[in-house]
């Protein structure tokens, strides 16, 4: 059984493969939607997951004629950002020290990882420092 990982974790399939259109071309209908999707969804299947994700803030939309044009609110790299700190802070708000430990701990034998978190810490002590905001 494989982990849904990244933005799969947080949003459903077809709510994924929705925002994967968007981010991908732009402004579309539902039927444009539909279409690039090539599946068997059914036209209010996408139209009704569209709304939600309006409702979400994830889409906004405008009337054009008879139906709604849909384009994505943010980009791919927002929503990844918003998504990772809302869970990390999720967490440490649960956890606190225990958290921040086993964070430390699973990114220690990467060292790309380890390098961005000690960078990260110099950058908050040279603002600590120079009396910067946090």
């Amino acid at each position: 059984m494989s982990k849904r990982r990244g933005l799969a974790a947080h949003f459903g399939p077809l709510e994924l493969a929705i925002l994967d259109v968007l981010w991908s071309g732009g402004e579309v209908d539902v039927a444009e939607c539909v279409k690039r999707l090539r599946g068997d969804q059914a036209y209010t299947t996408v139209k009704t997951v569209m709304e939600r994700l309006v409702g979400k803030g994830f889409l906004a939309r405008r009337k054009e004629g008879r139906q709604y044009v849909y384009w994505p609110s943010r980009s791919r790299a927002e929503v990844e950002q918003e998504v990772a700190a809302a869970q990390v802070r999720q967490l440490v708000d649960g956890f606190g020290d225990l958290a921040v430990a086993n964070f430390v701990r699973a990114v220690r034998d990467d060292t790309d990882q380890l390098a961005q978190v000690r960078a990260l810490l110099a950058e908050i002590e040279d603002q600590d420092e120079s009396g910067g905001a946090r």
